[in-house]
C-alpha cells in the first residue's frame, strides 16, 4: 500500500514541478489543457528560416530594454574589427569601428536626434557594419552588439535597411516600426496604459508557482489552463482604446513609418555620395574629366536617369503626401494649421518640446529657407527654369539640403536646446508636426505642377487611347490593432527563455485608418506598331495628382486591353504573429510614395469629385516611374470620377 501512494505522491509533485517552472514540457494530460494557450508551443523541430526569423524577433523583443538572453549576449560580447569578417572595402567598416572605440556612437538611454551633424555618418557606418558582414553568423554577431551597445532608434534604423539588403536576410519579415518601438508613433496616454497591464492579465501560466500542499497538487492537475481565479483565460486581446473621430491622415500609422523608412533610405544615399571619392568627376573615353561648371554635372546625371536617385524618391513621396492631404482637405473641410503641444514622450520617458510661436513668425523663418533654396537653383539654371532639366535640378537641391533646411528651421524653433526631444529631431513623428508639414508644403511649391501644363504629341504613328473605363470608388475606415507587446513590464525575452510563448491574451491599441474597396480600371489602346510605352494613371484636384499606377506597358499592333486590379489592403503580420510565422515573406511594401491602405484618397457620402487621367508618355526610367515630367505625352485621356466614403464600424 505505500509503494503504490508514494508512487503517486511522487508523480502529482512532478506535474506540480514542471508547472511552477513554466517549462514548455508538460505530461500529456496535462499538455493537451495547455495547448490552446498559443499554438506556437510545437514541438516540430524549427526550419533554418524560421531560426532566422526568429532571431530577427528575438532582437527586437523590448528593444529599447537591456538584452538579457544569455545566448544573444554570448553573441554580442566583443566587437568583430577583423577584416576576414567583411565583403566589400574594409575602409568603409573601418571608420565606423574608430567611431565605437571612441565612444562616439549614442548608447541606449540617451536622447536621439536625426538632425545632429554626425547621425548621418554613423547610420551609414552601422548599416555598413550589418550589411558588409560576410556570412550569417558574423552578422549575428554584429547584430547582437549592436543591439546591446547602441541607441535602439539607430540599431532599429539601419537594421531595417540592412535586413533588406542582405542577400541571407530579404526573405525575412522585420515587424512594423511602430510596434517594434511604439513609444515613438502613441501619444503617452497609451503607452502609460500599456505599461500599466500586468503579466498576469495575459498568461494563464504562472513563471512562479507558490508552495502548495500535495493534496493541493492532486486537486489542480487538471486545471492547470486556469487562470488565477479559477475561470478560463479569454483569449480576446486586452484592447486599449486608440480611436478618434475620423483617421487623420497625418497620424496614421503605416504612413509615419514608411516616411521614417524613405528618409532614412534618403540620409544613407546622400552620406554615401558625400563619401563617394572623385564624385565630381565624369568619364569622357579614356580620360577623366573634371566638371566645368554646374551645367556639366547636370548633363551627367541626366544620363543617369534609368537608375533612380534618393532626392528624385524624396520628391515623389513629399508630392504624394502634399496630394493626398489637399484632396484630404477637400473631402473633410478642414486645413490643420495650428501648432501643437506634442502629447509624445521619447524611448527613456522625456516628453516631446513644443513650441511657443504662432504661424506667422513660422512662415516668416520658412520664407528665409525658400529663398535660399531658389537661389540654390537659380545658380545652376542660369535663371532659366524652364529647361527640361530643371525639375532633375530641383531635386537635387532640395535632397541634398535637406537635413541642413531642418536643422535651420529646428535652430530657429528650438534653439540649442538639448536634452530634450522635438518633433523636428525624428522623422518618425515628423509628418504629426504641423511646422514640418508647412516646410514640405513650400518645397513642394517648388516645382509648379498645373494640370493643363501637358501638351499631347500625337500623330499618326502614335498609339491612342480609345477608351477608359473605372469601377466604383470608395473608402472606408477599417478597425486596425497594433501589437503593444513590446511595452509590457515583465521582461519577455529572459536568460534562458522567451515568455511570449507564455501569452494567452495579446496587448493591442485599437484604432480606424483609411482604406479603400477593390475597385478595377482598365483602357483600351490602338497602336500602329509593336511598341513599350509608359502608362501612368492619377487622381487630379486642387492642382495635385495622386498616382495610382506608374509603369511600363508593351503594345502590340492594333487594340491592346490593359486590365488593372487595385485590391482592398490587408492587414500585415504583428509582431507576435510572426513567431508563429512559418513561411517566408511573400508580398512587398515600397518606402516610397504612400502605403498601399492610402492608394485612394478620403471620399465624401456625396462623392469627392476628381479628375482621373491616363497619360501614355515616350519617357523611361526613374523620371517616369516616379511620376517625373520626362518625355512627351502621345496619348491621354480623362474622366470625372466620385469617390464615395463610407461610415465605418464602431468597436
Amino acid at each position: 500500500m505505500l509503494r503504490p501512494t508514494l508512487a503517486c505522491l511522487c508523480l502529482c509533485a512532478f506535474v506540480g514541478w514542471t508547472v511552477g517552472l513554466g517549462s514548455s514540457w508538460y505530461p500529456f494530460f496535462a499538455r493537451r489543457r495547455l495547448e490552446p494557450i498559443d499554438s506556437r508551443i510545437t514541438e516540430q523541430e524549427p526550419s533554418p528560416w524560421q531560426r532566422r526569423q526568429q532571431f530577427i524577433l528575438d532582437l527586437l523583443l523590448q528593444v529599447h530594454k537591456p538584452l538579457l538572453h544569455d545566448e544573444l549576449i554570448q553573441m554580442g560580447s566583443r566587437l568583430s574589427e577583423d577584416p576576414d569578417k567583411y565583403m566589400g572595402s574594409f575602409k568603409d567598416v573601418e571608420d565606423f569601428l574608430a567611431s565605437v572605440r571612441q565612444d562616439r556612437v549614442p548608447r541606449p538611454f540617451s536622447i536621439f536626434s536625426q538632425l545632429d551633424e554626425k547621425m548621418p555618418q554613423l547610420l551609414l557606418g552601422l548599416y555598413r557594419f550589418l550589411v558588409q558582414a560576410r556570412n550569417w553568423s558574423a552578422f549575428q554577431r554584429n547584430a547582437c552588439y549592436a543591439r546591446i551597445h547602441f541607441h535602439p532608434v539607430l540599431f532599429v534604423n539601419a537594421l531595417q535597411m540592412a535586413v533588406s539588403d542582405r542577400e541571407d536576410t530579404k526573405d525575412l519579415s522585420m515587424p512594423a516600426m511602430y510596434e517594434i518601438l511604439p513609444q515613438l508613433y502613441f501619444e503617452k496616454e497609451v503607452i502609460l496604459a500599456a505599461q500599466e497591464i500586468a503579466w498576469h492579465q495575459l498568461t494563464p501560466v504562472r513563471l512562479v508557482t507558490p508552495k502548495r500542499r500535495w493534496k493541493d497538487i492532486l486537486l489542480g492537475i487538471s486545471s492547470v489552463s486556469l487562470a488565477g481565479d479559477g475561470e478560463p483565460m479569454s483569449a480576446d486581446p486586452w484592447v486599449i482604446d486608440n480611436g478618434r473621430e475620423r483617421a487623420y491622415l497625418v497620424l496614421d500609422l503605416g504612413l509615419n513609418s514608411q516616411w521614417n523608412m524613405m528618409i532614412n533610405r534618403h540620409i544613407l544615399s546622400l552620406e554615401e555620395e558625400k563619401q563617394r571619392p572623385q564624385r565630381n568627376q565624369i568619364i569622357d573615353g579614356d580620360r577623366m574629366v573634371a566638371f566645368r561648371g554646374p551645367q556639366d554635372e547636370v548633363n551627367y546625371r541626366l544620363q543617369l536617369e534609368e537608375q533612380p536617385g534618393s532626392s528624385q524618391l524624396f520628391l515623389f513621396s513629399l508630392h504624394q503626401f502634399m496630394a493626398a492631404l489637399a484632396m484630404e482637405d477637400l473631402a473633410t473641410g478642414q486645413i490643420s494649421k495650428d501648432l501643437i503641444d506634442p502629447p509624445l514622450i521619447s524611448t527613456g520617458g522625456i516628453p516631446y518640446k513644443g513650441t511657443s510661436l504662432n504661424i506667422q513668425a513660422v512662415e516668416r523663418i520658412l520664407d528665409v529657407t525658400i529663398q535660399e533654396l531658389k537661389g540654390q537653383i537659380d545658380q545652376v539654371l542660369n535663371g532659366n527654369w524652364n529647361l527640361p532639366e530643371t525639375e532633375f535640378v530641383i531635386a537635387k537641391i532640395i535632397g541634398s539640403n535637406y537635413l541642413n533646411t531642418c536643422r535651420h528651421l529646428s535652430l530657429a524653433i528650438n534653439g540649442h536646446q538639448r536634452g530634450q526631444p522635438s518633433m523636428l529631431d525624428s522623422s518618425t513623428v515628423n509628418l504629426r508636426d504641423p511646422i514640418y508639414r508647412f516646410l514640405l508644403k513650400r518645397l513642394s511649391q517648388l516645382i509648379p505642377r498645373p494640370d493643363k501644363k501637358d501638351e499631347q504629341d500625337g500623330g499618326l504613328l502614335t498609339p491612342q487611347i480609345i477608351s477608359l473605363k473605372v469601377g466604383n470608388l470608395s473608402t472606408f475606415e477599417d478597425v486596425f490593432d497594433t501589437d503593444l507587446i513590446n511595452l509590457i513590464d515583465q521582461q519577455l525575452l529572459q536568460s534562458q527563455r522567451n515568455n511570449l510563448q507564455f501569452l494567452r491574451r495579446h496587448l493591442v491599441a485599437r484604432q480606424r485608418r483609411l482604406n479603400h474597396n477593390h475597385f478595377d480600371i482598365s483602357l483600351d489602346i490602338s497602336s500602329p506598331a509593336d511598341i513599350t510605352t509608359h502608362l501612368r494613371i492619377y487622381l487630379s484636384g486642387g492642382g495635385h495628382r495622386l498616382f495610382l499606377h506608374s509603369a511600363s506597358h508593351t503594345l502590340k499592333t492594333g487594340v491592346n486591353e490593359v486590365q488593372l486590379h487595385f485590391p482592398s489592403a490587408a492587414p500585415s503580420l504583428t509582431l507576435s504573429d510572426l513567431y508563429g510565422a512559418d513561411y517566408p515573406k511573400t508580398q512587398e511594401y515600397s518606402s516610397v510614395g504612400l502605403p498601399p491602405h492610402l492608394l485612394l484618397p478620403r471620399g465624401t457620402v456625396e462623392g469627392l469629385r476628381l479628375q482621373l487621367i491616363a497619360e501614355l508618355t515616350s519617357g523611361s526610367g526613374c523620371g517616369q516611374e516616379m511620376g517625373g515630367e520626362s518625355g512627351s505625352v502621345l496619348a491621354k485621356a480623362e474622366r470625372e470620377v466620385l469617390i464615395f466614403h463610407q461610415p465605418g464600424p464602431n468597436y
